[in-house]
């Protein structure tokens, strides 16, 4: 009886052993989740703000387009003289 009560102190100590072990495994897990939800929302506020640089970028591009409508408007406007001019000094060599 004595070696029975023994024997079950033994396992009963060796599973006392294996819950502390689960004890600090799941501490172990808690622990990683938290800082895997911290980088999760660390990851979301990044992600909003490319999303804000994004759209700022795309003004920009939309902006740039327009600015770049008018330079070009105003190139051709320029060669249209310049061809305008050429013409006339043509013109005016011939006459001389």
């Amino acid at each position: 009886m004595e070696q029975i009560l023994k024997q079950i102190l033994g396992e009963l100590q060796t599973l006392n052993g294996r819950v502390g072990n689960l004890e600090q495994g799941q501490k172990s897990l808690e622990q990683g989740q938290k800082a895997l939800e911290q980088g999760q929302k660390a990851l979301e506020q990044n992600q909003k703000a490319l999303e804000q640089g994004l759209q700022a970028v795309q003004k920009d591009v939309t902006l740039i387009k327009n600015e770049l409508r008018y330079v070009w408007e105003d190139i051709k406007r320029i060669d249209k003289r310049l061809s305008v001019q050429e013409e006339e000094v043509v013109i005016l060599k011939r006459l001389k």
